[in-house]
């Protein structure tokens, strides 16, 4: 085929569905029934998307369709646009229920969810018809969503050095971390701890790939410890806190997030010096596109606030 670089005009909303579908689904005929089409169909407008672009977009096999570079190129593109279409789709239907606006922010737990929270109160008080979507979870789960572009901007740690062609990354502060337990704990009222006193003790951790609890066991290795056998494992910040407040439990958590519990009281953090960090976390915004207005006036909150925080640490 000749290519047709032109394709502006050429390229249907109906045909960027099939090639989503197909990179979803994995063959033609369930990629048909995904989007209501049947297979003759679907087959006569991959032909013709082939057509348009100049080339074969698949390898054909016995387990169905695999994208080749340019199919999974148009893939990429697919996702992008249909997600903008739902993304504009949603805000009008936002706008019809009277709302001004959308903004949706990737974040992940720990020191972000105390930025993030404080910088989404102030927005809603500035402007309150404004809809704030918080997304994600993990940084790989943040990263995802970035690149797919289902959020505007991301607050999180960046560690995957082979996205930095498509992600903008500016540094905002360190996550340092803290031992805690609850009032009651009879650990509470010592003024002297080392790790070593702590290994026996029940903890509350992370799941083993989340970079705290790598962290965690990395001090344990590093004062030749074994790793705790009394374990209740949790990636919920909530079921942590929870947890801690009903027994006897240690728990390494950020700073940030537990700052409110200490000085109320409600937890007490443990003198034990942490040699490690979990890194840094800044913001995350996709490479050569500019903000929305709402994304900017966030992002310069999230700036503001990220450094008073930095300097009451």
């Amino acid at each position: 085929m000749d290519p047709m670089p032109n394709l502006e005009g050429r390229l249907r909303l109906r045909q960027l569905k099939l090639v989503a579908a197909i990179g979803e689904q994995g063959t033609l005929r369930r990629a048909a029934g995904s989007i209501n089409i049947t297979q003759p169909t679907a087959t006569k407008m991959l032909a013709e998307i082939e057509e348009i672009v100049g080339s074969k977009m698949y390898e054909r096999g016995p387990r169905g369709l695999t994208a080749n570079p340019l199919g999974r190129e148009l893939l990429s593109f697919a996702l992008r646009v249909l997600v903008e279409f739902e993304r504009l789709g949603g805000a009008l239907k936002a706008r019809q229920n009277g709302s001004v606006g959308e903004l949706v922010v990737g974040t992940i737990l720990g020191t972000t969810a105390d930025v993030v929270a404080r910088a989404v109160v102030a927005m809603k008080e500035e402007r309150p018809r404004l809809t704030i979507r918080l997304r994600g979870e993990t940084s790989d789960n943040v990263l995802s969503l970035m690149e797919a572009r289902r959020v505007d901007l991301a607050v999180g740690r960046f560690f995957e050095t082979q996205r930095h062609a498509i992600f903008d990354y500016e540094h905002l502060g360190e996550e340092e971390l803290c031992l805690v337990v609850r009032p009651e704990h009879p650990l509470s009222r010592k003024r002297k701890l080392s790790l070593t006193e702590l290994a026996d003790e029940r903890w509350i951790m992370h799941a083993a790939s989340n970079p705290a609890r790598q962290v965690l066991e990395a001090e344990f290795g590093r004062a030749g410890l074994s790793q705790p056998s009394d374990v209740i494992e949790t990636n919920s910040i909530l079921t942590a806190l929870q947890i801690l407040e009903l027994c006897d439990t240690v728990a390494m958590l950020s700073q940030s997030l537990v700052r409110d519990h200490l000085a109320r009281g409600l937890l007490r953090r443990l003198p034990v010096a942490m040699e490690a960090r979990i890194g840094g976390f800044g913001l995350l915004t996709r490479r050569g596109e500019p903000l929305s207005e709402p994304a900017e006036n966030f992002a310069a909150r999230i700036r503001v606030l990220a450094r008073k925080l930095s300097a009451r640490s």
